[in-house]
């Protein structure tokens, strides 16, 4: 009896666990140039060019999706390469306390469209780290598994 019911609370463990995760097959890279992925940056960018304070591109480093979920890395640009200055940014003044402009951000797909949860720009440390916790984001989408 003892060895059937362990048997039977690890299955279970693992089916729940495996539950709240995306499998490796569910979590993709958008390919460049497609309407995901475009619909994806497109939901990041007003709030990027806020605090950037002009218009922005991406250099996307990694973007990894799930059904209801994305997950962004990238480096913000101006239109045609040209770097950005954080001293001319919403980060005047604070810059020696970042890491760069990078920005992390994590979405979800809600109502037929991508919207915008929470999103760091320059963390010195793995600032998205509590996401799972915070938010219920299935760790493997930002690559915390």
């Amino acid at each position: 009896m003892r060895k059937y019911i362990l048997t039977l609370w690890i299955l279970l463990s693992a089916l729940l666990i495996g539950s709240g995760s995306p499998s490796a097959q569910s979590l993709r890279e958008p390919a460049k140039g497609s309407p995901e992925r475009a619909a994806v940056l497109e939901a990041l960018r007003p709030a990027v060019e806020a605090e950037m304070r002009g218009p922005v591109e991406f250099v996307v480093t990694t973007i990894r999706v799930s059904p209801n979920w994305a997950f962004v890395q990238v480096d913000p640009q101006r239109p045609g390469g040209d770097p950005i200055d954080p001293e001319e940014t919403g980060f005047a003044g604070e810059t020696d306390m970042m890491d760069g402009l990078t920005v992390y951000a994590l979405l979800t797909f809600q109502s037929g469209r991508w919207n915008l949860i929470d999103h760091l720009v320059g963390p010195t440390d793995v600032g998205y780290a509590d996401w799972q916790q915070r938010y219920g984001v299935p760790p493997a989408v930002i690559g915390m598994e």
